[in-house]
């Protein structure tokens, strides 16, 4: 995700300019991740804000939640991405743990800090005139959902380096299974327990699973066998989804949280999700030559690299073109159909169409932050304020993506809970940008 071309001005220049030994497909199925995302989020918004009826506790599109739910692919690719970056051709050396994170985490964080500081100060702006309740207090609840990604992908940028070790000594496959074991482990103590706050350990375990193939697919292990080792990976997740869903009753069918559902398999991760993730990775390797003979075309190859290179700004401002478009309808004085009316896939085109041209107007007001965040310079560094900055910007961007930011001040004027995740990420940050690293 943090691997994006600097694209040409033509598709011409771009296919020349592009190295050969480049996957094209990695990039492919990132911009496909980050679209299946923004996509979902704003169904979800329509049918949270303007009625779900009775479609989201239907099991077809339950069973649907298996294919849109793409979270898995984001955490393959990055596996890969980080795969190449630690065994770069004649380097000579793998870099530091405390290089390589500070120059991942360099790329990262600018499209988010400048998400959340115009939305604190949006956020003080609208508590000054009074409007943090009802749906504004929704709104800037939920305006940082996608920011809990972060929180977990810095983490496991941390860990990459010595998930890359245990790679090299023991293989794709013994890592992966030992990790799904873990996740395992997890989920029998959280249902024994009750406790759902066990399941949060997850988010590392099954995130470093799907990581890990992206090693096994950067090394040729995923394809060595072919369409038969794809095909295997894919029905061996879907199979083993399916029995762990249907064959009992710990794990809900749905592999997303929709409006009217109270658990999914996402809240925490499961078991489930990491069988369902293997699915997905399996069913893009099996289409990997149809969208490597795709992204070999230079348009497409032009499109794929365009998307990539403001992949992270899309990412964290897709929920403030839903939050735009649902002001602009409350100022008109506009209800959307429910879903479950004739009328509501009119009602959807034009949603997702309002929102894809707000989108566009925030991405090109902001991607030049991510455009200009660049390549760290050279210089020492020091593992503590690495390992420390990562830390706490990753604890910072979590906290937020659950608290919110209608909590930074209290009904007294005061600062509210809601600044400590904003500190956080501050002081990570700053950490990792006091001194720069060495590429």
């Amino acid at each position: 995700m943090t691997d994006a071309l600097t694209t040409p001005r033509t598709a011409a220049e771009l296919a020349a300019a592009t190295p050969a030994g480049r996957d094209r497909y990695a990039d492919l199925l990132r911009l496909y991740s980050i679209g299946m995302v923004v996509l979902g989020h704003w169904v979800v918004a329509l049918l949270t804000v303007h009625g779900a009826g009775s479609v989201t506790t239907s099991l077809p599109l339950a069973l649907s939640t298996w294919v849109w739910q793409v979270m898995g692919l984001f955490f393959f690719v990055g596996g890969f991405a980080h795969a190449r970056a630690l065994n770069k051709p004649n380097a000579g050396h793998r870099p530091r743990t405390a290089d390589f994170a500070r120059a991942r985490a360099y790329r990262l964080l600018p499209p988010a800090l400048v998400l959340l500081a115009v939305w604190s100060v949006l956020a003080l702006l609208m508590h000054a005139a009074g409007l943090t309740d009802g749906v504004f207090a929704v709104g800037l609840q939920l305006i940082t959902i996608p920011l809990w990604f972060l929180g977990v992908y810095l983490v496991i940028v941390l860990a990459a380096p010595a998930m890359m070790r245990l790679h090299l000594r023991y293989g794709t496959w013994p890592v992966v299974a030992a990790l799904a074991v873990a996740v395992a482990a997890v989920d029998a103590v959280r249902l024994a327990t009750g406790v759902m706050q066990i399941g949060l350990a997850n988010l590392l375990f099954v995130w470093l699973a799907v990581h890990q193939l992206g090693f096994g697919y950067a090394d040729g292990t995923l394809l060595r066998g072919g369409r038969r080792t794809a095909g295997l990976l894919a029905a061996g997740g879907l199979a083993g989804a399916a029995l762990l869903v249907f064959g009992t009753s710990a794990y809900p069918v749905l592999m997303v949280g929709l409006p009217g559902n109270e658990v999914s398999n996402t809240a925490p991760p499961t078991l489930a999700l990491l069988a369902q993730s293997f699915f997905l990775v399996g069913t893009a390797l099996l289409l990997r030559g149809a969208g490597t003979a795709l992204v070999a075309r230079p348009k497409a190859w032009f499109a794929v690299a365009t998307g990539n290179s403001m992949i992270m700004t899309v990412f964290c401002w897709h929920l403030t073109a839903c939050y735009l478009v649902q002001g602009a309808l409350l100022v008109a004085g506009v209800e959307l159909p429910a879903a479950d009316t004739p009328l509501w896939f009119a009602a959807l085109a034009g949603w997702l169409a309002a929102c894809s041209l707000a989108c566009a107007g925030l991405v090109a007001l902001f991607v030049r932050f991510e455009r200009s965040a660049g390549a760290p310079g050279a210089g020492p560094v020091s593992t503590r304020a690495t390992v420390a900055g990562v830390l706490a910007a990753a604890a910072g961007m979590y906290a937020v993506s659950q608290a919110g930011l209608d909590g930074l001040v209290t009904a007294h004027g005061l600062p509210g809970a809601g600044v400590a995740p904003l500190v956080l990420v501050a002081a990570g940050a700053w950490a990792l940008r006091r001194r720069n690293p060495v590429t």
